[in-house]
């Protein structure tokens, strides 16, 4: 080789290392669509990965959904990347499977302790491997990443959720985040009640199956960024619905549901309404604007004989009256004004408003009295819930929550102490259709003083623990554990109208059948439970383990627990051992929850989804000559560049040119 070409080659490996280091600086974001963006030039969008493949396919039972989504990214750019998704369907959601494809081969998560599968992913990721991560990173949001994204592939990921789909009179509401108008969506409704079906999104073909409906769609209408299908449910008012699940030699689970009827009360009562408004500085930006907004509506929708204050608070309280006033044009014009007026600012005493704003209700007998607090809830809990408990004056408290921090067991807390609904506004434009709801809730309570029984079953863990009042468009639902093995009877008691009533049904493990999300759901409220203590009253080891233990057995993802998916040959040493561990510690969490295990085994979800197998322990694959240590190249939180032949160009160019330097001192 002659010195000129061994100068080229080592020129050009040069380069090319050059160019491969650069692509380490790209990232890729995922929310529907793939989007690359430049670090150093943060607002500077390169181009979106275009989504080319979008499925839906969901099966309802009742009113549990399982849904599947599987969406294929192409990788338009000459850069590998890093993806990262973020997935949002519905508060009540719960990711219960993930998998990712390598060329033709998938890969399916396991759930694992979060931080034991984020150590394992890092270190793999160092290395220029495959893995891939699921976590939840906020109140009904999801985030995965993945890598690597080759130049010009298609990446193929599937996620599958449960959610107990909302009910509000007879109709019931099925949403799920799309990419693409073409996207295609296929949902079996297993429901013999269900009837005229349709959706404000998409056009449908609707057929009838036995014990159901099908549906699919058939193209967009409009630019939606969603599928919203609602289906009407045909049955007597006041009607309870019942689902259980029992396996052999294990307690078993219950769900109980009640819609409160449409048009159950068509007098709307004069009520005395006051309006306690966040204005704290933790409330800047959307979240004030969504506040007033809010507010303004509520203020709009007010009858001439009701009653109306507003109290503007951060950690000082300012009221507009002293109490609330007749809701004539003129207070209602002052009060829109001093809605308008309120900007964002200081500190935040949630337990400082709630006691101005009871304080100065009126005592006549007879008049509802509302509180609606327009908050993050980013406040002290104990003074707060301290407020509500030893206030014995019949007012009923109704939180809204606004903004991307909401403490949202603060709220709801708040809301079921005093009897009231904690509602969580995502975004400006279900504003009106969130308050048009809430108002119809606060004219009165349709169904208090509610309690539940169970006959031929000994029950236990019901959740929520104290069950709330039932509103005009409101459901209740509640979930448990029995012991017993014929059929069981549930029986609602309560009052409606200032008539005692007591509504019964009635349910048989072996006639119903298996449905395994009867078992999960009631876990979730379980963990739903404990993490609301945790907000509360702070994290305890205690409560923190059974969140883990709990969700590693019944695979669903929590703030301590997470999916990771990753070929067995991608493992380092490392990797490995701390893989081992984790499972190591999911088995303990399985052999503590036995009925989980038999829950999983029996199948029997809505879905009809296998539960993902784990991983097979395997040797990790190394490379001739290369050690186990820990490869500094890379990192998870940012893209990591380089083809898998990169690191060896990286070390062969400064070789070559070395070898070129002495080859011409030779000379």
């Amino acid at each position: 080789m002659t010195k000129t070409t061994t100068w080229a080659v080592a020129f050009w490996l040069m380069v090319g290392a050059v160019a491969h280091a650069q692509t380490a600086t790209i990232r890729v974001q995922l929310r529907a669509e793939l989007e690359v963006r430049d670090p150093a030039r943060p607002t500077r969008t390169l181009g979106p990965l275009p989504l080319t493949e979008e499925r839906v396919e969901a099966v309802v039972d009742g009113q549990f959904a399982t849904t599947e989504l599987t969406q294929v990214f192409h990788n338009t750019s000459s850069a590998r990347l890093e993806g990262r998704y973020v997935l949002r369907p519905t508060m009540d959601a719960r990711v219960q499977g993930f998998a990712y494809y390598v060329g033709e081969e998938r890969i399916v998560g396991e759930v694992l302790e979060r931080q034991a599968a984020r150590r394992v992913y890092d270190e793999v990721t160092r290395r220029r491997r495959d893995p891939a991560i699921l976590e939840q990173t906020a109140d009904g949001e999801f985030t995965f990443r993945v890598f690597p994204i080759e130049p010009a592939e298609d990446k193929r990921v599937e996620i599958t959720w449960g959610e107990w789909l909302e009910r509000r009179g007879d109709d019931v509401t099925y949403r799920v985040p799309l990419g693409s108008r073409n996207g295609q969506a296929t949902v079996l409704i297993r429901d013999a009640r269900a009837r005229r079906v349709r959706s404000p999104t998409h056009r449908l073909d609707v057929e009838s199956v036995e014990g159901g409906l099908r549906v699919r769609t058939r193209g967009a209408l409009g630019d939606a960024d969603e599928l919203e299908l609602r289906w009407a449910i045909e049955e007597p008012a006041w009607t309870p619905s019942a689902w259980v699940h029992r396996d052999e030699g294990h307690d078993g689970y219950f769900l109980l549901s009640l819609a409160a009827p449409e048009g159950f009360e068509d007098r709307v009562s004069a009520k005395d309404v006051t309006l306690v408004l966040d204005r704290s500085g933790s409330m800047s930006g959307a979240a004030i604007a969504n506040a007033r907004d809010a507010a303004s509506d509520v203020i709009r929708r007010l009858g001439h004989q009701d009653r109306l204050n507003v109290v503007a608070f951060d950690d000082d309280v300012q009221p507009l009256f002293h109490r609330p006033r007749a809701a004539h044009a003129e207070t209602r014009a002052d009060a829109l004004a001093f809605v308008s007026g309120l900007r964002s600012g200081g500190g935040t005493d949630i337990a400082y408003a709630l006691r101005t704003a009871l304080d100065g209700q009126h005592d006549r007998a007879g008049r509802p009295r509302v509180v609606i607090f327009l908050t993050d809830g980013q406040s002290a809990p104990a003074p707060v819930l301290e407020v509500a408990e030893r206030d014995r004056r019949d007012v009923r408290v109704f939180t809204v929550g606004v903004g991307d921090g909401v403490n949202r067991a603060l709220l709801g807390r708040l809301a079921a102490v005093k009897r009231g609904s904690f509602t969580f506004i995502d975004r400006a434009s279900r504003i009106e259709a969130e308050v048009g709801h809430l108002y119809a809730q606060i004219a009165r309570p349709l169904m208090v003083d509610v309690s539940l029984a169970v006959e031929g079953a000994v029950a236990s863990r019901i959740y929520p623990r104290s069950l709330p009042d039932l509103f005009v468009d409101d459901e209740l639902v509640v979930s448990g554990r029995f012991r017993g093995d014929g059929p069981v009877a549930f029986v609602l008691r309560g009052r409606v109208g200032g008539r005692a009533v007591e509504l019964r049904t009635s349910a048989a493990p072996e006639v119903s059948g298996p449905r395994g999300w009867v078992g999960r759901r009631w876990a979730q409220a379980r963990v739903d439970d404990l993490l609301e203590r945790m907000q509360l009253e702070g994290e305890q080891p205690e409560l923190r383990n059974e969140v883990t233990s709990l969700a590693l057995a019944y695979d669903f993802v929590t703030p301590y627990t997470a999916f990771l998916a990753i070929p067995a040959r991608e493992l380092t040493a490392s990797a490995a051992r701390t893989l081992s561990q984790a499972r190591a510690q999911r088995r303990g969490a399985q052999a503590r929850h036995a009925d989980a295990v038999a829950l999983r085994s029996a199948g029997g979800d809505a879905g009809g989804a296998p539960m993902p197998e784990p991983m097979a322990d395997a040797e990790p694959e190394v490379a001739p000559g290369v050690a186990l240590s820990a490869d500094r190249g890379g990192c998870a939180s940012c893209t990591v560049g380089a083809p898998r032949t990169a690191p060896r160009a990286l070390w062969l160019a400064p070789a070559l040119i070395g070898l070129a330097v002495w080859r011409r001192r030779r000379s």
